[in-house]
């Protein structure tokens, strides 16, 4: 073997182990760069052999390439988790938040409700005392103030959450652009036949980016070029191009966000399930699920005790003796039509259907959605928002959960879609209207006697008022006619204008009168029925709003125990997210430590591949010193 074919072997064992020993030197220094995979050298013995008679002799090595360690499926897998974790962390901090709305004790709904009907008590006991009248007037300002709290706290992790969606949205059109310029280099660069290694780690890492916004899956062409595609399967990034994402007002309720994705200048609205997990996906499913369902708690509870007080508050007189006046004015039913709905040439909403409560003390806290019912003509289709239940063939006036549908003069257009809010709009506005003490109507609008000759055991127990006497309130006598209580209702003139049977424990009802007797009537045994005289006297209507307290006045619940049954569901939601995200959180910490195993630079391991390729480095200088030993010889010899 010459020298010079000796020094043509050590410089390119020298060349080898120098391109080792840099590839190592860049491991050692990427090993904390976010998305650096560990590269490696690749070599072959250099093509060709030389002959001679005692064999073939090899002609050295060639450094072949330097590639990237890669793991498609662990790094899918670490973008999945990633997404679910961001998702599950996301609705986890917003629940903290709403948490914090939800208060217990006197600071809460159910204590400032409590605080009203216990002045109410006191001014049973005191009907013509005006500090009492006064303390009342400020339990109920203090209710509406709260609840006018509450309801702008909520508002305001609205806007936040739409503060959220937006910037996410702006995060992810960046990266999606940035991922498609980069794939124009990455292809260009590939054309060489080599990987471009540092472009490709910018491109897992941009995709792992991403995935922390919105969920996505991934294909990754011949060529090295990545296709993101969001949950749903609509198209982000492709090649060179990118499809913005557009965050927008939803059609349905503009107060709320959605995010869309527009390709070819068209928007196409993604849902929360169609967008799956990522920071966005967790801030719209605590927008439809968790902020929803607060927002219609606290609404019907406001709706349902301010339309029980102002009911029993108008069945009563106030200390003029005057009719009573509402004490609540809070916003009515509202019914909000989809930004897509039919209209005439003046753009003008071509249907406009109304809902009006009927029974406060059954509404759901829930929002619905109405639409044609494709399976009914002429009829219609409501779904209850917050459990999915359906009510087909709804026709123009049927009551559902406490409220009346109302169609209106112009039929709704097929497709057209209508979002019912019974009660989620009524706390922003709750007011309490009285101000002067005299107007509480503590006072019955009569009063009841018994004659002193009966002869049975019953006594008048309370005089309640369920509705505004039709008739007017004059006198009338309850009269008992035989021994199995059949009485008889007579008005002034003695004329019978109502009779039944009395049944122990249930009043008898006439007119809006509610009488309720203890023990049992005798034959003849008369109750006298009178317009009250004197209402600074009267405690009976303060005595009603006193027991609404033990009423069920929210969907078979007492207002202290459906605010306290709003906590337990809110602490649930946010028990469960909080577990929800520390499971995702440790699953994602451990698909990154397994693609981190798989791809990522050990510290050890290329410290002592430092020292291999600088043995192996020297052992090639000393190849190229005995060469340039031989060579001197030669050319002394020569001389």
């Amino acid at each position: 073997m010459s020298s010079t074919s000796l020094m043509s072997l050590g410089r390119q064992a020298a060349f080898a182990a120098y391109a080792q020993l840099q590839t190592t030197g860049n491991n050692i220094a990427n090993a904390s760069t976010p998305g650096y995979a560990r590269q490696s050298v690749h070599q072959a013995a250099a093509a060709g052999m030389a002959y001679t008679g005692s064999g073939y002799l090899g002609r050295g090595v060639s450094v072949t390439s330097v590639t990237r360690a890669s793991n498609m499926f662990l790094a899918s897998q670490a973008v999945a988790a990633t997404a679910a974790a961001s998702a599950d962390a996301a609705r986890n901090d917003k629940l903290k938040q709403l948490e914090q709305v939800f208060v217990g004790g006197d600071a809460g709904l159910g204590g400032s409700a409590t605080q009203i009907f216990n002045a109410y008590a006191d001014l049973a006991a005191a009907p013509s005392d005006l500090s009492a009248r006064q303390v009342v007037l400020g339990r109920l300002e203090g209710f509406a103030s709260l609840a006018r709290g509450f309801s702008s706290q909520i508002e305001q992790s609205q806007a936040g959450v739409n503060n959220d969606v937006s910037a996410a949205v702006g995060t992810v059109n960046g990266l999606a652009d940035q991922l498609a310029r980069l794939n124009i280099n990455i292809a260009s660069t590939n054309q060489a036949k080599q990987q471009p290694n540092d472009l490709l780690d910018q491109r897992d890492l941009l995709i792992q980016q991403i995935g922390e916004q919105i969920e996505v899956h991934t294909l990754i062409g011949p060529d090295q070029t990545a296709s993101v595609f969001v949950a749903c399967g609509q198209n982000l990034v492709q090649g060179g191009s990118s499809h913005a994402l557009v965050a927008q007002p939803d059609a349905a309720d503009p107060a709320r966000i959605v995010v869309g994705i527009q390709v070819a200048g068209q928007v196409t609205t993604l849902g929360a399930q169609a967008i799956g997990g990522g920071l966005i996906g967790g801030l719209l499913s605590f927008q439809d699920t968790d902020l929803a369902d607060a927002r219609c708690r606290v609404g019907q509870l406001v709706t349902g005790l301010a339309s029980a007080v102002n009911q029993q508050q108008t069945l009563g007189l106030d200390l003029h003796g005057r009719p009573g006046t509402p004490l609540f004015a809070f916003p009515g039913p509202q019914v909000q039509a989809d930004a897509g709905n039919a209209r005439d040439g003046s753009g003008n909403l071509l249907a406009n259907p109304t809902i009006s409560v009927m029974d406060a003390s059954v509404l759901k806290a829930s929002d619905y959605r109405l639409c044609c019912d494709p399976a009914n003509a002429g009829q219609y289709l409501v779904t209850r928002l917050s459990d999915g239940q359906r009510f087909t063939g709804v026709a123009d006036g049927q009551v559902i959960d406490g409220f009346a549908i109302n169609i209106g003069a112009q039929v709704p257009a097929a497709g057209d879609t209508f979002l019912l809010k019974p009660v989620s709009a009524s706390a922003s506005g709750l007011t309490a209207l009285l101000k002067n003490p005299t107007g509480l109507a503590a006072a019955n609008p009569v009063t009841g006697s018994s004659n002193p000759a009966n002869s049975g055991s019953a006594t008048i127990n309370t005089i309640g008022m369920v509705a505004v006497s039709a008739a007017g309130y004059t006198p009338l006598t309850l009269s008992f006619i035989d021994d199995s209580g059949s009485y008889q209702i007579l008005d002034v003139d003695s004329n019978v204008v109502a009779g039944g049977s009395f049944v122990v424990g249930q009043p008898i009802s006439h007119d809006g009168i509610a009488i309720s007797l203890s023990g049992r009537p005798g034959v003849g045994d008369r109750f006298m029925i009178a317009p009250t005289t004197y209402p600074a006297a009267n405690n009976g209507n303060a005595l009603r709003l006193d027991g609404m307290a033990s009423s069920a006045l929210i969907d078979g619940q007492t207002v202290g125990d459906a605010y306290a049954s709003a906590i337990a569901q809110l602490g649930m939601r946010a028990q469960g997210a909080a577990a929800a995200a520390t499971n995702s959180g440790i699953f994602s910490a451990q698909a990154d430590a397994a693609l981190s195993g798989a791809v990522g630079v050990n510290l050890d391991e290329e410290a002592a591949r430092l020292i291999q390729y600088q043995q192996a480095y020297q052992a090639a200088a000393k190849v190229l010193q005995t060469a340039q030993t031989m060579f001197d010889a030669i050319l002394s010899i020569a001389h």
